[in-house]
C-alpha cells in the first residue's frame, strides 16, 4: 500500500513512478538492440582499437566487449559484424 506523507503532493508521487516506468522502459529499449550474444564470434573495425576478431564477453547497453590475444576491446555495436 502507498502513503502519502503529510505535506506532500500527490502528483509529485505519481509523476516520479511514471518516470522510474520511462527510465526503464527506455534502458531495456536500448540494451535490445544489440543483436549479438555472448559467446557469438565477430569481428570489429574502428579506426582506435584496430580490426580484431573475438568473442563477446560483455554487453554493456550498446558496448560490446570481445575477448582477442587475451585482451578485451570495446567496440559500439555498430563496428560489428560476424566473419564471412
Amino acid at each position: 500500500m502507498l502513503e502519502i506523507q503529510a505535506g506532500a503532493p500527490a502528483d509529485n508521487i505519481q509523476s516520479g513512478r511514471l518516470s522510474g516506468f520511462l527510465a526503464q522502459t527506455l534502458q531495456r529499449a536500448r540494451t535490445a538492440a544489440v543483436p549479438y550474444r555472448i559467446g557469438d564470434v565477430l569481428l570489429g573495425d574502428d579506426p582506435f582499437n584496430g580490426r580484431r576478431e573475438g568473442t563477446v564477453v560483455v554487453k554493456n547497453g550498446r558496448s560490446i566487449g570481445i575477448r582477442s590475444s587475451d585482451r578485451v576491446y570495446f567496440y559500439d555495436h555498430r563496428q560489428l559484424r560476424r566473419p564471412d
